[in-house]
């Protein structure tokens, strides 16, 4: 069949690698692409397409996605005279059809596709959020499938398929179920890593392992994304709101020192410490220490049998601070188990009623300082317009008339006059008065741009055809502003008409929802972006950021600045706000964490690679690279108070301001990678062959020794000649037999030898499993120790994304607190005398099968030592993982490990 699509422009470097090794990436039929925004993922699809040539249907999460797809084919890939073989209505499919999630979901229920994208005004979560179709119709959905065979459409392509509802699902699985379409492609710039395992495995499942990525610091290293930095900068609530969240707290807490004094629920707690199974204490330790931790804190004796099982103290046992207390409430009025519930029906239901009318339960949910009102009142507090409007001053006086910034909030708030709530309006009748800006709003239900550039206006609008479609009227609420009106049909029309205006300056800030700017809508000329969204999802706020950091090819040097919003509530004044509380104990009570909605941040951040803020620069993903050592040292010690805060927003201010510092750190940051990696794994495994080769020939040699002295010694005449003979033949012996342990004893001499010893061993178990299918003489390994606190960083180069994320997720199974695996072992010291406490989990997909098990163990014993492996599963396996859980305890209170994305 003669090739219909054919591409009329040039491919990139890191295209051009996806498409050479395409035929290798079809073999599974499901080619999963990553690609960070600006990588060209949607030309790098359509030439996928292209070379395989059957009819495709192509599925993408929105009308306005639909469009650029049909776009980019006409554009790059068809003459004019082909532009019929593209459809865009899944009831009448083409050669190439492009259509929605949300339309295959309507013809499936037999519902009409809406004709617009929707834009709410409350923010939903993707995977929660309600659909307008509930149910799929087995008739319809079965017709529909039918007129794709008979269009013989034999490939799918799924754009941003993480974008996907729980009804789009179903319907995704149950075409791919009846279609059996014998290509997949998926597509997309931000992968789900941030969902359960269930979500993670049904998204494999659809799209296949990941087989490409490519990613940010790769495509600002080609020039394809421009120079970027995240900034955050911190706002105190208002008056309003603090005396709100203080007066949650402090009810919260009342209720919570009424419970120092109940005897009932004390006897409870004590009884049930004395007469629960060890078995059940050790599945779930941290629940029964924050029960004693209770116990202690209302001063009465911790059961004797329960700190000897811990090999604990009275003294040993934990304040009794908000997460114990969450971790005691939950399992008293939820979580208990049935012997407790069956002892104390009667006091669970009154704990839970009381806790009920204190508000400290939503959804089955202990809320003490995260309850969701105070969650509201922190993620649309109006200190963040106060943040808004200094990061605007900061901007306008950096870039002038060169600033084109955009600022996404939530929340239209339209009916909001008085600026009492966070949202677009808000936003723009904060910033409406201000001179030095020309002030836009963009959303699908309201558009406005000042009256000054009306004239313009009205040009763009002449150039664009629109003059029957479009009217403005002067905003009722400030007459230097105009509202403008659209026909539905033209609404994106205009949305492109307003962005072009924006591009070309005649716009400088727009103001918007991240439900119509956050994806599929483009403006590379934004330099400078404020996240006033409180969405944390990786995948949302991954792409809302992408808006920004695209080049711009009418200003080369661009570098964008994006900010980050967030509040904070510090109670600093803790004794006086205890007081009048009853049982007039409260020291051992902590004052709650500083409330700032950093878990949020915490979250996006993970998503982010971009240069730390201090040299030597690294490209990483994580909080931590953007806060000044000051900041950490004074979270990890004293505690942060608003000083802290305000200081912080200086060095964010400082640091936005140098343009040309954050262009340098990315250069820096991407010099040419670190490649002693690769070195030292190849030395350490010819050189482990090395090894083995002189024991060989040491141990023959020592073998010849031997016997030659055996038959040489009786001839030798002299006592004196006899014992050089003998001592040389024992020493000759001691240096072979020693071989082996100095050898290990070299390679595991400090925690990261240890560890990149057991990456190794993780690594070659993986291999004999076939599910490391690269060779493991390319693998590369670099384990190095962060001298300022002592953090150990191992990283695996070479390998694909699934191998990598399997790798680590190995890692960790290993080196975290035991859960409940299949396998357990025991290290032994040195020389394999002595068997330590130290025990470690077997990873899960290792311990599957036991023959996996003992290649795991034999490659521990040969890089590591001697271990003892243990089945979990047996009556004496059991246990040992009690056990190995107890002598684990100190695990609790100590950090787990984490995952670092780092370019290299």
């Amino acid at each position: 069949m003669q090739q219909i699509l054919k591409f009329n422009g040039n491919w990139r470097n890191y295209q051009k690698r996806i498409l050479d090794n395409l035929s290798l990436h079809l073999s599974d039929n499901k080619i999963h692409v990553v690609a960070a925004p600006g990588a060209g993922k949607t030309t790098l699809g359509i030439e996928v397409i292209s070379r395989i040539n059957k009819p495709t249907l192509i599925l993408v999460p929105t009308i306005t996605i639909r469009a650029q797809w049909k776009q980019r084919i006409l554009s790059s890939f068809l003459e004019q005279n082909n532009a019929d073989i593209i459809s865009t209505d899944i009831k009448k499919p083409g050669f190439i059809t492009v259509s929605t999630y949300q339309a295959l979901l309507a013809a499936f229920c037999g519902k009409e596709e809406p004709l617009e994208d929707e834009e709410t005004e409350e923010l939903q979560e993707e995977e929660n959020a309600p659909d307008t179709f509930y149910r799929l119709n087995k008739e319809k959905a079965n017709e529909t499938i039918q007129t794709l065979k008979n269009a013989k459409i034999d490939i799918l392509c799924f754009d941003e398929a993480h974008h996907l509802r729980q009804e789009w699902w179903k319907a995704l699985m149950y075409l791919m179920d009846n279609l059996k379409p014998k290509q997949t492609i998926s597509l997309t710039a931000t992968p789900p890593y941030d969902v359960d395992l269930t979500q993670w495995e049904r998204y494999g499942t659809l799209c296949g392992s990941i087989d490409e990525v490519i990613s940010i610091p790769e495509l600002v290293q080609n020039g394809d994304l421009c120079p970027h930095q995240d900034f955050i900068h911190f706002s105190t609530l208002r008056k309003h709101e603090s005396e709100q969240i203080e007066k949650i707290l402090h009810r919260n807490l009342m209720f919570v020192q009424t419970l120092k004094g109940q005897e009932p629920l004390i006897r409870a707690i004590t009884n049930y410490l004395t007469t629960e199974k060890e078995e059940t204490i050790l599945d779930n330790p941290k629940t029964y220490i924050a029960l004693a931790a209770f116990l202690k804190w209302a001063n009465r004796l911790i059961p004797k049998n329960f700190l000897d099982l811990f090999d604990f103290k009275q003294s040993d046992i934990p304040n009794f601070r908000d997460e114990f207390q969450k971790l005691f409430l939950s399992f008293v009025l939820f979580k208990h188990t049935p012997s407790f519930a069956e002892a104390n029906k009667e006091l669970i239901e009154d704990l839970l009623n009381k806790a009920k009318a204190s508000g400290l339960v939503s959804k089955q949910t202990i809320c003490l300082n995260d309850s969701p009102k105070i969650r509201r009142e922190i993620a649309n507090s109006l200190g963040k317009l106060d943040s808004i409007k200094k990061i605007v001053d900061l901007e306008t006086k950096a870039l002038g008339k060169n600033l084109r910034l955009v600022i996404l909030a939530d929340y239209i708030k339209y009916d909001v006059t008085d600026c009492s709530a966070l949202g677009v309006i808000p936003i723009w009748q904060t910033l409406a008065e201000r001179n030095d800006i020309s002030l836009g709003v963009l959303t699908g239900s309201v558009i406005l741009i000042p009256a000054l550039i009306l004239d313009k206006f009205k040009e763009y609008v002449q150039q664009s055809n629109l003059e029957k479609d479009i009217s403005t009227i002067v905003f009722s609420r400030n007459q230097n502003y105009l509202k403008i009106n659209v026909t539905g049909s033209k609404k994106s029309a205009l949305v492109r008409l307003i962005t072009q205006m924006f591009n070309d300056g005649h716009l400088t800030v727009l103001v918007g929802t991240q439900a119509l700017l956050g994806e599929g809508w483009d403006a590379p000329s934004i330099n400078s972006l404020i996240l006033s969204s409180t969405v944390s999802s990786y995948m949302l706020s991954n792409q809302m950021r992408g808006r920004a950091i695209r080049i711009d090819k009418s200003n080369p040097g661009k570098v964008a600045n994006i900010w980050h919003l967030a509040s904070i509530k510090i109670l600093s004044n803790w004794e006086q706000f205890t007081q009048g509380m009853p049982n007039a104990s409260t020291a051992e009570l902590e004052p709650p964490a500083q409330l700032f909605d950093c878990a949020q941040l915490v979250q996006r951040f993970k998503g982010y690679e971009a240069p730390t803020i201090k040299e030597p620069y690294t490209i990483e993903n994580g909080l931590d690279r953007i806060l000044p050592e000051t900041f950490k040292f004074a979270m990890a010690t004293r505690g942060l108070n608003e000083k802290d805060f305000l200081e912080l927003n200086s060095t964010m201010e400082k640091l936005a301001q140098n343009r040309a510092l954050t262009k340098e750190s990315w250069e820096k940051g991407l010099l040419p990678p670190y490649t002693g990696a690769e070195q030292m794994l190849r030395k350490g495994v010819n050189t482990l062959r090395k090894i083995k080769t002189f024991t060989y020939k040491a141990g023959y040699s020592a073998f010849a020794a031997f016997w030659a002295n055996v038959f040489l010694l009786p001839l030798v005449f002299t006592v004196k000649a006899r014992l050089y003979g003998l001592s040389f033949l024992l020493i000759g012996c001691f240096i072979v037999a020693m071989i082996k342990p100095t050898y290990k004893f070299l390679h595991c001499s400090s925690p990261e030898k240890v560890i990149r010893q057991i990456a190794i061993i993780i690594i070659e178990t993986l291999s004999s499993m076939n599910l490391i299918k690269t060779s493991l003489q390319r693998i590369n390994i670099k384990c190095d120790k962060c001298m300022a606190d002592g953090s150990i960083f191992i990283s695996v180069a070479n390998v694909s994304p699934e191998e990598n994320n399997l790798i680590i997720r190995c890692l960790q199974e290993v080196l975290d607190p035991i859960e409940n695996p299949r396998y357990i072992f025991a290290r032994k010291g040195f020389l394999g005398i002595f068997e330590t406490t130290d025990w470690h989990a077997i990873p899960n997909i290792i311990g599957q099968k036991k023959n996996n098990v003992d290649i795991f163990a034999g490659l521990w014993d040969r890089y590591i030592g001697g271990c003892k492996v243990v089945y979990t599963r047996s009556k004496e396996g059991r246990k040992a993982l009690l056990k190995a859980r107890k002598e684990a305890f100190s695990s609790l209170v100590a950090e787990k490990s984490k995952r670092l994305s780092r370019y290299e």
